[in-house]
């Protein structure tokens, strides 16, 4: 029997399900009894969410009121699990279990995403799981209980778009991803270069401008979220997270530690090479945007573990080859223990090594995917009385 689309999307839905329950298991039976989401009165957040909600919901403004240091269109769409924390009086479960359940949410519109983009029923499907069974998945969403899983979806909707040529709306999703968080600002570039299409470099920027500016007229220089001389703020150029430069300064002080501006300047470097491949030999829409993506991870001093779920959306894309995909799953487990080890174990050494091994692994993949799309380019090539 020929299965349809819908028939993928209800197993889809069904491996969303078992995998939300068995993490929600994971951080019942496992975290919480360590501490790691608070007591019962006093759940723990690492993000000011619910101070942020309560600001909108009385009236206040953004960045004015209440310091905020990301986009609005985020804040805004974390207005429903905050609600929930909010009526029950900041009490445990339910404060830490909204969060968890509305970040996998954006998972499974992220899988469905993935299960329409491609021509292919079964390659749609095959990334979606791909996609849902790596462990940062719901590792981010309900082991550490972060947002990036709200980028994720934003992308992996504008990467729908682009590939199905469908340029405005494309254009208008990444502008939304980028009021949602600044790195899906990569796709711009990417999206240009391989479509030479001028409303990739118009619409983004156009849409973010229009979502900002009631913030930047109300709240005038607090709303400047991406100011480089504010430490804090959504900008690359400061140590901070699970970078190796934050975690070799964490544990090493005095003249030992690592200055901001040469590991700036080699970011840079970095990035603007990376960009020159692209724009030299533009390999594909998901390739380019693995290569530069993995670029600004590999050399940006300000690196959260959430980031790297961008890169397990896009590596589910390509991979075809099961030992491709065994490094991948080891890739986002590894990096989620060494999120754990850096904090709330705060061994900076182990999670450093840990670090060091996601690194290399994020390399090793993005140079194997290019191996594998070269050989599947030969086989293509091949002329029909060859094979």
């Amino acid at each position: 029997m020929r299965l349809s689309r819908q028939h993928y999307a209800i197993y889809i839905v069904g491996l969303f399900l078992i995998l939300l329950l068995a993490y929600l298991l994971i951080a019942n039976f496992f975290h919480a009894p360590r501490g790691y989401y608070g007591t019962i009165d006093q759940p723990r957040f690492a993000d000011p969410w619910i101070a942020r909600s309560e600001t909108i919901l009385n009236g206040g403004l953004l960045y004015r009121d209440v310091f905020t240091s990301t986009p609005p269109l985020t804040n805004l769409l974390l207005l429903p699990p905050s609600l929930i924390p909010i009526l029950v009086g900041m009490v445990n479960p339910w404060a830490t279990l909204s969060f968890m359940v509305y970040f996998s949410l954006f998972n499974l519109f992220t899988a469905l995403v993935l299960l329409n983009t491609f021509p292919s029923k079964k390659a749609g499907f095959w990334a979606a799981a791909l996609f849902l069974l790596n462990p940062l998945t719901f590792g981010n969403s309900v082991l550490r209980r972060q947002d990036e899983s709200i980028l994720v979806f934003f992308v992996a909707l504008s990467l729908f778009f682009i590939l199905k040529n469908q340029h405005t709306r494309a254009s208008i999703a990444i502008g939304a991803s980028l009021l949602v968080k600044l790195t899906g600002g990569l796709l711009i570039p990417v999206a240009f270069l391989n479509k030479r299409d001028w409303r990739y470099i118009v619409i983004p920027p156009l849409v973010f401008f229009i979502g900002l500016l009631p913030f930047l007229i109300l709240a005038g220089r607090d709303a400047i979220f991406w100011d480089f001389t504010t430490s804090g703020a959504q900008h690359p150029f400061q140590f901070k997270g699970v970078s190796l430069m934050t975690l070799w300064n964490a544990m090493n002080v005095g003249s030992r530690q690592i200055s901001i501006l040469p590991v700036a300047f080699l970011m840079i470097v970095g990035v603007l090479g990376a960009a020159a491949i692209i724009a030299r030999s533009r390999f594909g829409i998901v390739e380019d945007m693995i290569i530069l993506t993995t670029a600004v991870f590999l050399f940006s001093p300000k690196l959260h573990t959430g980031y790297f779920s961008v890169l397990v959306l896009l590596m589910a894309m390509l991979i075809k080859e099961w030992r491709l995909a065994i490094l991948y799953f080891l890739f986002g487990a590894l990096a989620l223990v060494a999120d754990f080890y850096k904090w709330p174990i705060i061994d900076y050494q182990a999670a450093f090594w840990l670090m060091v091994g996601v690194l290399i692994l994020m390399v090793i993949l993005t140079i194997g995917l290019h191996l594998q799309s070269q050989r599947e380019d030969k086989i293509t090539n091949v002329p029909v009385a060859q094979v």
